[in-house]
């Protein structure tokens, strides 16, 4: 009985001193355990095991790129280059991000939206020809020479992209004579020589 009361004691201790040996002990990023401040025996694994998937960082993150923009002076009758920065998620959605630019100058520069009656539908790149299509309110409607600024301002706002060979405006889904009825409107427009 005596031996069994000894054991009975020694296996007691032995578990009350692993359980305090537990005590203390932090996991690691790799999945070791670490014992206090001392580093982890085995840390040469630096990449998530197969079945876990790595986050990645940018995956929802918006693309941002500088552009140009295309502006009215104070009084209307130039265009004005300013750089501005586009945000988009795709990289098809950055012609439209640009043009988006065009509807609202920088604030406190004193310029003049040219594109400001306008509403960009989508656009569509296929073999360099890059399609848009637009809405024109009836509010805000440009004169010709305010539309010929618009026009310009579009064109050089699309063909600063290098993939862009052409530009095909359409109104509502269909093709136009002219986008506010003073202006010729071409199709498509080509890149300048």
């Amino acid at each position: 009985m005596q031996k069994n009361t000894v054991r009975a004691i020694l296996i007691t201790g032995v578990i009350a001193a692993l359980a305090l040996s537990g005590c203390g002990q932090k996991p690691t990023s790799s999945g070791t355990v670490s014992q206090g401040s001392e580093p982890p025996v085995n840390n040469s694994q630096t990449t998530p095991p197969p079945q876990e998937k790595a986050p990645t960082s940018n995956e929802n993150e918006p693309i941002q790129s500088k552009i140009k923009a295309y502006y009215g002076d104070e009084q209307a009758s130039q265009l004005v280059e300013k750089e501005v920065t586009i945000n988009f998620k795709e990289e098809k959605d950055k012609y439209t991000a640009a043009l988006w630019t065009l509807k609202k100058a920088p604030a406190n520069s004193g310029l003049v939206p040219l594109a400001d009656s306008l509403g960009f539908k989508s656009a569509a790149l296929k073999d360099k020809k890059l399609t848009l299509d637009i809405t024109v309110s009836g509010e805000g409607r440009l004169g010709a020479a305010g539309e010929a600024m618009l026009l310009e301002a579009i064109q050089k706002t699309l063909f600063q992209f290098s993939e862009v060979e052409q530009i095909d405006i359409l109104v509502d889904g269909k093709p136009a004579d002219s986008l506010m009825g003073h202006m010729d409107l071409p199709h498509p427009m080509n890149r300048p020589s």
